[in-house]
Parts: structure tokens; sequence; C-alpha cells
């Protein structure tokens, strides 16, 4: 299930990241939470992986517009079930996942719909809090961060300034990407020139030997 724009949030913490969301039988993914997982690394390894995930699943809207769209689907759709009438074009699961959460019953018309219940599901829409307590279990990271810092490097050979005929690549380099592509393709390149500039070495020193 997956959410095209929704944006996270590191409670007490500034960390936050807007994008897609997918809702996995094991939790959350998507470009939004592995960015916000990759900026916020320090922040969360701090915290020991415990903290509270806010979810703002309508990130268009503010607080006053979108009780006025709530206050505008009860008087166009007033017959309607609210756990079926989803009128922000978020998946139908999650939505009456919210609805749900918000007390409000599969037989509950928008026309009778309670102020209360309202603006819990409004909370709901732009403030929904989950307690996280701990770091996946899977080992299923494709990339980390850390590692030998580039400024160490020439750039041109990636060899080390510290100890001549010493090149790095890939992942143990302190360069990681947003997404997997990214670092694959940090990957082949820094692998292409360390591994260019080592054959040029050996070269160098079979021609002067």
């Amino acid at each position: 299930m997956a959410v095209p724009d929704a944006k996270v949030f590191v409670i007490g913490t500034k960390q936050e990241q807007r994008g897609p969301v997918l809702l996995t039988h094991w939790g959350f993914s998507g470009p939004a939470i592995l960015r916000l997982s990759a900026w916020a690394a320090r922040d969360l390894s701090d915290r020991d992986y415990r903290f509270t995930l806010r979810i703002n699943w309508l990130p268009d809207l503010n607080d006053n517009t979108l009780r006025a769209a709530l206050q505008d689907i009860r008087q166009q759709h007033a017959r309607k079930l609210v756990t079926s009438q989803n009128p922000f074009g978020l998946p139908a699961r999650l939505w009456q996942a919210l609805a749900t959460e918000s007390g409000i019953s599969p037989d509950q018309r928008w026309a009778d719909l309670p102020g209360k219940l309202s603006n819990r599901l409004a909370e709901r829409l732009t403030n929904s809090q989950f307690q996280v307590t701990g770091k996946s279990t899977f080992k299923d990271e494709f990339v980390t961060c850390g590692g030998v810092c580039v400024d160490a490097l020439n750039p041109k050979t990636l060899e080390s300034n510290i100890q001549p005929g010493l090149f790095f690549a890939g992942e143990v380099l302190n360069v990681d990407g947003i997404t997997g592509g990214f670092n694959f393709q940090s990957a082949w390149t820094t692998g292409y020139v360390a591994g260019q500039a080592v054959g040029r070495t050996l070269l160098c020193d079979q021609a002067e030997g």
C-alpha cells in the first residue's frame, strides 16, 4: 500500500522528509522513510532507535483548510458512510484504519458525524504517531553511512593522502546516497576510478623495474 505524498518527522528533532511512503506488512518504507532514516541516523542512534515517528498524510493541507474540507464533505456526501467515502485519495485500507482509530463506526454517515470525531479524524490525518522501539532485525540494509573521509583522498585517483599506494572505493568511503541507485553508481564509479589508478601505478612500477 502506497501513499504518493506524505511528510514524516522524528518528534523531538528537526528531522523531517516529504515524499512517497509505503506501508508494508512489517512497517513503513519508501523514499521519504529511507531519506529520514539516512539524514537522522545520528539522532536515531543517540536515542537507541527508540523514538516517535509522526506522519502527516495530507501535507498540502493545514489545520484550517483540512477542517474546511471535512465540512464541505459532510455537506456534499451527507448520506454516504464515512469509512467508504474516501475524499482525499488515500488508500482505502489506510482511510478505513484512520477512521476506525478516530472512533468512527462502520455505519457512521457524514451527515451525523459529531464534531468531536471529525476533529479526531483531522488529527489522525495530519498527526499520526507511531512508537519505534528498535532497529530492524532483517539485516537488509543496502548501504551504511560512515567510512573513510573523502577529504583524505586524492579525488582523481582515490589514493590515500596519508598512505601512498593505498586506494579506497565503494562503501568503505564516507559516501551514501538517498536511494539504492545512487549508491550502486557510487560503488561502480569509485571502483572504476580506483582500479584505473591502481593499474597505472602498477604499470609505472613495472616500467621503473
